[in-house]
């Protein structure tokens, strides 16, 4: 099949765009304090939530610090709060290298490690 990837294809998320503007805007960048989005009915809208804000950090050029684990809470009213964090690419890097020793291989994902060849051909021959 030619042409471009169906992914591709969607039109670009910027839903959370104001979002991320309106947390620039009070001085949120670069403090380390959450930056909180109250009144979400479930936990997997909350997390879509956290989903868009990561896209329009990338598109609007910083670093987005945000982990479902972490960030969504459920209050007591049953509702859930999506909290967040934003930086400069530039401070993102220092924190990454302060945090790493400067070192790619104690990254969570190391994006310069080589795969694991495989282990069988395309005919279920084992190749190691």
């Amino acid at each position: 099949m030619a042409g471009r990837h169906p992914a591709g294809m969607k039109p670009r998320d910027e839903s959370a765009h104001p979002v991320v503007r309106h947390a620039i805007e009070q001085g949120y960048l670069n403090t380390g304090k959450d930056y909180t989005v109250p009144g979400f009915d479930s936990h997997e809208a909350a997390n879509e939530a956290r989903k868009s804000v990561y896209r329009a950090c990338r598109h609007l050029n910083v670093s987005c610090s945000s982990r479902e684990a972490d960030d969504i809470d459920q209050l007591t009213d049953s509702s859930y709060r999506l909290r967040f964090r934003i930086f400069s690419k530039e401070h993102g890097r220092q924190h990454m290298s302060d945090v790493t020793g400067g070192d790619p291989a104690n990254l969570p994902y190391n994006p310069f490690a080589k795969g694991e060849a495989p282990l069988v051909d395309d005919h279920g021959r084992r190749l190691r």
